[in-house]
């Protein structure tokens, strides 16, 4: 695949124009933290954009604000429909967003384009982020879901199987990263369904040379090796020891629960092990306790006024 020069990532932002024709599509507006946001009417957009503002992702929100005055630009690896992407377009960043999904793409293009003072500096990337260039099934559980996935099965109270929305390329994050530019004055946000598993240590060399402030939420269920929950968990917890290898060289960490963010300092770390990787935790909606992360992870070479 051809790499993002800068004319490419020009030529990849796409902003939806007006979907009826000559009038102006409608949209409302939300104005998350006192961030104003249009958002086109749609009702998976409000569906979304409730959840949004419920306090859900507030975790999230202090962690951008704690860091996006410090960030010149912003990666957002699973952008959904694009919240956070404006979010962080709106505090200044220069923003890359990737998401795979055709419909939910297309909802993100529409409330960009909703958005014509952010616009500019938002970068629309119709692909998913892995280990290594490939051609993929994506999968979902129906129409414009948050949780698409390039793994098929989902653990819930029993395995779901999901269904094929589409094939989409996959980009290696590595050469995504190097070709737009990483550096400590970047945010890179990752919630990818799984794929972080993949993602993370494959960049491993990248964050202990540019140490971006890093935001990763944890899909553990997303691993599904069968019907061996014994198996499953060992396999889940193995690929979380390879995340917290790629993370080890960050000074500060921390983890957000249902508490809020919680600082881990470098003699506590060890810890993690016993008290936390090593430990059953409970996650709304699945079945069986999960082991390995399952909570937001933020890594910082800087102190934040987090916990």
């Amino acid at each position: 695949m051809s790499t993002l020069t800068a004319d490419a990532r020009l030529a990849i932002l796409q902003p939806a124009g007006p979907p009826l024709g000559d009038r102006v599509a409608p949209s409302f507006s939300i104005a998350p933290h006192g961030h104003q946001l249009n958002v086109a009417d749609t009702r998976v957009a409000r569906a979304a954009a409730t959840e949004f503002c419920s306090g859900f992702e507030e975790g999230t929100l202090q962690f951008f604000d704690a860091v996006l005055p410090e960030c010149r630009r912003m990666f957002d690896f699973g952008a959904f429909i694009g919240f956070t992407s404006l979010y962080a377009a709106a505090a200044g960043a220069e923003v890359f967003s990737f998401e795979p999904s055709p419909t939910n793409h297309a909802l993100l293009a529409a409330n960009v384009a909703a958005n014509p003072a952010l616009a500019p500096r938002i970068y629309l990337h119709p692909f998913a982020l892995g280990a290594a260039d490939a051609t993929l099934p994506l999968f979902g559980k129906g129409h414009a879901d948050a949780d698409t996935s390039l793994y098929r099965d989902v653990q819930r109270t029993t395995v779901v199987r999901c269904q094929a929305e589409a094939t989409v390329p996959v980009r290696a994050a590595a050469n995504v990263l190097q070709e737009v530019g990483l550096d400590g004055e970047t945010l890179l946000k990752i919630d990818i369904e799984g794929a972080e598993y993949d993602v993370v240590p494959a960049i491993a060399g990248l964050l202990a040379r540019h140490r971006p402030f890093l935001h990763i939420s944890f899909h553990p269920y997303n691993i599904v090796l069968g019907t061996d929950e014994y198996l499953n968990q060992v396999v889940r917890l193995r690929r979380a020891l390879a995340v917290a290898e790629a993370v080890a060289p960050y000074r500060h960490m921390y983890f957000h629960t249902e508490q809020g963010w919680t600082r881990i300092d470098r003699r506590d770390r060890m810890s993690l092990f016993t008290q936390y990787l090593l430990k059953p935790k409970p996650v709304p909606r699945i079945a069986t306790p999960q082991y390995g992360f399952t909570d937001a992870l933020a890594l910082s070479e800087v102190a934040l006024p987090l916990g």
